[in-house]
């Protein structure tokens, strides 16, 4: 009798209830503008979607509230019901991906378990049972297996086969996905736009599996299946940086990007939920997969469940021994394969590192990264260490910046600030001292801080954004470091240590200061462009928010006293310290507005970028309050700052006004010294204007997918 197998039919919001059930059936009026629109108070062109839907990228969110002959009981067009059954808040999209890969991934389960044949004890089920790790050479499974109750040991490359159920169902949803030169397009776009970022793969080892996977006629093993799903994710999470100035096209081959995000995630979570089911424990292409479903959550604004994914990852990556070179040579991997999960788990290491100082948690991966972890790139002295370049003669390696990274959270992670414990001042600037002789003075000419060596800058594209994103990395860091100064309730202190914490305060504002214009600079290196890279978001905001706190300082100074000129080899060992002398409230506030700035010109198609900017704004109007002479910020938002210069006696008055449409204007002494010109904020529609000259979906001028063509490219 042949077993019962689960649908192949599933709906994302069949099990959550109509956004519109707890909306009053009698309303006053009836809302034509979409909900979107209708929360930002914006004029919608009542259209689906409407003009600033599609300008934010978002066209699948806009969603309109019931007409009052719906909410009586008139059916609604079949159409419109999907997109009215979505919901632009970030519980519920957490809800739907989670409720939907956790019922998949039972029902799945369920059907395999019946599936599957009973038999004697193996120590698989054990390492289930109890948890044990099966490759360890030091817990009780280990004794056991030594003591003659030996697993049985699977090679490496082998894969579990689908059952014959499941391959019908995979079939079908591979049939589902979106035109082979559809992907082709996205994973080219990856490749070379997007890749740089995390590195979560190595471009020549993820092609030539990506060619060899269309060479496939039928999928049956859960490797194929897991490729699958990496290829979908990675698609998806592409979809989320398109349009882009390199095209600024809506569809791709006729299609348009929403229904090819939509068919990409509904295929990916279908045969994930079959893949877990068949193989519960995992692969390096699950973790690979995994974590690309997370980053794409956390562009869309919901870190919860970027969180839930990384974890997931990284318990994935741990159970298949990923971190231990031991358990890879029991495999028998070859060395490539070996060096493809060491990068994959140094990126995890990387990412879950600084999310745990952004979020001040626990994180994940305990303690540092192991020396047998550690990457082994052939251009540096030292592959474990991530040391100098041997010699200029020799290119870097595209992933060294990932390396510099986990050496940049391996250190603070020895030498940080310990949770719950209270600020202390000398310690803090022992760690500082500390993290300039050991780090600092350790990397790469390439990646310096002051006047890095851009040799390969022309042949490696990538290479200054990758600079500017350790650079970022490393000043967030130094804030971290100094930020809980100012939550710390200190009573009368020493003149010594008050002297300190003054030093300190400056020494805050220079890194959020350095932080904010190499922020800048990186967005100057995209074109500045209507971007969703997070690490713009975040980093521009979190070092805003330090300025804005500092300027309610009194002690801030207005003004900066000539300093005499430092040698350029103390400035590289202490990158802080030119900037420290240089630090005055009206630098501050205008590294403020061009923070504001930007945030406002990204809340067009970041969700996030809109949440720092109207917080950012609100935290200007409170500072002042009972001091706003002192601050110099007024309580309605315009921000007053009485410069006295040095050169000339008389006052001069900075003034930026700041509203909840933004930043409009600012003066010193009746000159402008910021302006919010038009044509800096160009429209979004603009941006994505469609040319009647090219061709929809046209991939023809896109490079090949030889290796040569992805990163390094002669000029």
């Amino acid at each position: 009798m042949s077993r019962p197998k689960p649908g192949s039919t599933y709906s994302l919001y069949r099990d959550l209830p109509s956004p519109f059930e707890e909306m009053s059936s009698s309303r006053k009026r009836v809302i034509s503008s979409c909900i979107p629109c209708y929360t930002r108070k914006q004029k919608c062109s009542r259209e689906c979607p409407c003009n600033h839907c599609v300008r934010r990228r978002c066209p699948e969110d806009c969603l309109y509230h019931p007409t009052t002959a719906s909410t009586a009981g008139q059916e609604t067009s079949p159409t419109t019901l999907p997109e009215l059954r979505r919901l632009d808040t970030s519980r519920v999209k957490t809800r739907s991906v989670g409720n939907r890969l956790l019922g998949l991934r039972n029902e799945w389960t369920a059907f395999a378990e019946s599936a599957a044949p009973v038999g004697l004890w193996s120590g698989s089920s054990l390492a289930e049972a109890f948890g044990y790790f099966e490759d360890s050479d030091s817990n009780t499974l280990a004794l056991v297996q030594k003591l003659g109750l030996a697993r049985r040991d699977t090679p490496y490359g082998s894969s579990t086969a689908l059952f014959p159920e499941s391959v019908e169902e995979v079939q079908r949803n591979i049939e589902h996905m979106p035109d082979r030169q559809i992907l082709d397009f996205l994973v080219n776009y990856f490749v070379a736009e997007i890749n740089w970022i995390d590195q979560l793969v190595h471009v020549p080892w993820f092609l030539e599996k990506y060619q060899a996977w269309w060479r496939v006629e039928q999928v049956k093993l859960v490797s194929e299946v897991d490729f699958a799903v990496l290829i979908l994710r990675i698609c998806s999470y592409s979809l989320q940086f398109l349009p882009s100035p390199g095209y600024t096209l809506d569809k791709i081959r006729g299609v348009l990007l929403a229904d090819v995000r939509s068919m990409c995630d509904e295929a990916a979570d279908n045969l994930e939920a079959i893949s877990v089911a068949a193989d519960g424990r995992g692969s390096l292409i699950r973790v690979q997969y995994l974590t690309f479903l997370g980053l794409r959550c956390q562009i869309e604004g919901i870190t919860t469940a970027f969180l839930e994914l990384l974890g997931r990852a990284i318990r994935v990556a741990q159970g298949i021994g990923m971190n231990n070179d031991v358990a890879r040579s029991r495999h028998g991997m070859d060395e490539e394969d070996q060096e493809m999960e060491r990068r994959a788990f140094c990126s995890l290491f990387v990412c879950d590192s600084l999310l745990s100082r952004q979020l001040d948690r626990i994180p994940f991966i305990p303690g540092f990264l192991c020396p047998e972890s550690w990457p082994k790139l052939c251009p540096l002295e030292n592959g474990a260490a991530g040391d100098r370049i041997e010699s200029r003669a020799e290119a870097p390696d595209p992933f060294t910046e990932r390396v510099l990274q986990a050496r940049l959270a391996n250190f603070w992670r020895g030498a940080g600030p310990v949770q719950g414990v209270e600020y202390d001042a000398i310690a803090a600037e022992e760690r500082y001292g500390k993290f300039c002789r050991e780090y600092l003075s350790e990397l790469p000419p390439t990646f310096a801080l002051l006047d890095p060596d851009e040799t390969w800058d022309d042949q490696f594209p990538k290479l200054p954004m990758q600079r500017r994103l350790l650079h970022i990395a490393i000043y967030d860091s130094l804030c971290w470091n100094f930020r809980p100064l100012l939550l710390w309730k200190a009573s009368a202190l020493p003149a010594y240590k008050c002297v300190l914490l003054s030093s300190q305060k400056k020494a805050l504002a220079a890194a959020a200061l350095r932080s904010i214009d190499s922020v800048t600079q990186l967005h100057d290196l995209l074109g500045g462009c209507h971007t969703r890279l997070v690490g713009i978001v975040v980093s521009t905001f979190e070092a805003a928010v330090l300025l804005v706190h500092l300027c309610a300082d009194p002690l801030l100074p207005r003004d900066c006293p000539q300093q005499h000129a430092l040698q350029s080899s103390t400035l590289k060992v202490d990158p802080l310290q030119t900037s420290t002398h240089t630090v005055t409230r009206l630098r501050c506030l205008q590294a403020i507005q061009e923070a504001l700035k930007r945030l406002r010109m990204l809340a067009e198609v970041s969700s996030m970028a809109d949440i720092a900017a109207r917080t950012l704004v609100q935290l200007l109007n409170k500072v002042p309050e009972g001091n706003a002479e002192t601050t110099g910020v007024g309580i309605d938002g315009t921000v007053l700052i009485s410069n006295q210069e040095t050169e000339n006696t008389s006052p001069t008055i900075a003034t930026a006004t700041l509203s909840q449409s933004g930043v409009t204007t600012a003066t010193v002494g009746g000159g402008n010294w910021l302006t919010c010109d038009s044509g800096d904020l160009n429209s979004v529609g603009d941006f994505m204007e469609i040319s009647g000259t090219v061709a929809v979906g046209d991939i023809g001028g896109w490079p090949s997918f030889g290796p040569s063509n992805m990163y390094s490219h002669n000029l």
